[in-house]
C-alpha cells in the first residue's frame, strides 16, 4: 500500500509564502506610485516653455544613438533630454529626434547647426513647435469624409440617373469588371 502524504502541511506554507510575496509586490507597487505621481504632465505653459527649449532634428540617419546626438550638439549648450521617437508597430526608431537644453539660448546655437552632417547625411535644426491638441483629428486615409469627428461633411454627386437605376460602376465590384463608362 502506499504512503498517504498529507498535503495539508504544504498547502499551509504555500499560502504563508504568497502572502508574504504579495506584501512585498504591494511595497514595491507603493514606491512606484510615490514616483509616477510626482511625474504628472505638464500644463500647457509649462510645456512652451520647455518647448521654447529644444530643438527637432530631421534626417537623422536611423541607426544614430542619443549618445552621437549629444556628442554632436554639446558646443552648443548644456543637454537636458534627448529623444528619437520609435514607431509603434514596427519599434524602429524614426529619422527625427528633439533636443531640450538647459537655457533657450542654446537654440540659437543649435539652429545655427542646420545643414551640417551627421553620419553622412544633411540634418535639418529648427526650433520645436508647441503641439496644439486635436491636431490631425479630422486627417485619415479617406480624406476627411469618413474619418472626420464632427464638423462639416461634403458630399459630392457625379451623376444624377433620371431614368432607372445607377449602372454599375468600373470594376471592384465582386471581381467583376463593370460595363459602364461615361468617358
Amino acid at each position: 500500500m502506499a504512503p498517504i502524504i498529507d498535503n495539508n502541511s504544504n498547502a499551509y506554507s504555500m499560502d504563508e509564502e504568497l502572502e508574504a510575496e504579495a506584501v512585498v509586490l504591494k511595497q514595491i507597487q507603493n514606491k512606484l506610485s510615490e514616483t509616477m505621481g510626482k511625474m504628472t504632465p505638464p500644463t500647457e505653459e509649462e510645456q512652451k516653455v520647455i518647448d521654447a527649449k529644444s530643438v527637432f532634428i530631421g534626417n537623422v540617419e536611423y541607426g544614430a544613438t542619443i549618445e552621437e546626438l549629444q556628442e554632436h550638439f554639446k558646443g552648443c549648450g548644456e543637454i537636458v533630454r534627448t529623444t528619437i521617437p520609435k514607431d509603434k508597430m514596427t519599434n524602429r526608431q524614426k529619422n527625427f529626434a528633439y533636443i531640450e537644453f538647459e537655457c533657450a539660448s542654446s537654440v540659437e546655437n543649435a539652429a545655427v547647426m542646420n545643414g551640417s552632417s551627421f553620419r553622412g547625411r544633411q540634418i535639418t535644426v529648427t526650433s520645436k513647435r508647441t503641439n496644439k491638441p486635436g491636431m490631425g483629428v479630422s486627417r485619415g486615409r479617406g480624406g476627411g469624409f469618413r474619418g472626420a469627428r464632427g464638423g462639416h461633411q461634403t458630399v459630392v454627386v457625379k451623376y444624377v440617373y433620371v431614368n432607372g437605376p445607377a449602372p454599375r460602376g468600373r470594376g471592384g465590384f465582386r471581381g467583376r469588371r463593370g460595363r459602364f463608362n461615361p468617358y
